[in-house]
């Protein structure tokens, strides 16, 4: 079985990406240089596809999703978590979107799946998503010129970018994650580049995205 392909496979090639398997999927480690990645992400913006993350969607009575939610937390629309190696997105009181890195994906879906009942559907929709990570400290600017709503850390909203609907969450204060539908994801990705372009964004891959996240969790 071979390496697993993002949405925006084509685009990052064209883009000068250096591509390699990573987790069962082939993504793109740099574009030529990690240190001017890792410089320009913490100066003004990056962009990096992230479509490898795996996305569970759950849907369910809100009893029933208020019960898988982690425990000790109020669920709340529009509101996102990190915990129990996952991010928890809360779509609606019925609706949940679960994300975990692809080598913790199989726990977490086991976790879920031991914990639903059977009015609970969970399905997987990794491959129906292009997901895409926007960091540093010019990224609520190109969010704004790309056309979305300024929402807090630990937000979710539901959001037209370029004409895509598009699942916004403000991960951290200077991270935004974006999902939109796989045939989208193209068109999400060029505004986004034509948003970021009077900030200086650069694309970003996979190693200087673990830097990043390695230097701020020390």
């Amino acid at each position: 079985m071979g390496s697993l392909h993002s949405p925006l496979d084509g685009e990052l090639k064209r883009s000068g990406a250096h591509m390699t398997e990573r987790e069962g999927w082939l993504v793109a480690a740099d574009f030529g240089s990690l240190a001017g990645e890792i410089a320009v992400s913490r100066a003004t913006a990056g962009l990096a596809d992230v479509s490898s993350i795996s996305k569970f969607e759950v849907q369910g009575p809100a009893t029933t999703i208020a019960d898988l939610y982690p425990s000790g937390r109020e669920l709340r629309p529009g509101r996102a978590l990190e915990a129990a190696d996952a991010w928890w997105c809360v779509v609606t009181e019925e609706s949940l979107l679960v994300l975990a890195s692809p080598s913790r994906a199989a726990r977490v879906r086991g976790d879920l799946e031991d914990r639903a009942d059977r009015t609970t559907q969970i399905a997987d929709i990794t491959s129906e998503r292009v997901a895409v990570c926007l960091t540093g400290p010019f990224a609520r600017e190109v969010m704004a010129r790309a056309g979305a709503t300024p929402v807090a850390p630990g937000g979710v909203r539901l959001e037209s970018i370029g004409g895509v609907p598009t699942l916004v969450v403000h991960q951290y204060e200077k991270q935004w994650l974006l999902m939109a539908p796989a045939t989208d994801a193209g068109a999400l990705w060029h505004t986004l580049t034509e948003a970021g372009a009077p900030f200086g964004l650069a694309y970003v891959g996979a190693d200087a995205l673990q830097h990043l996240h390695a230097a701020a969790a020390s």
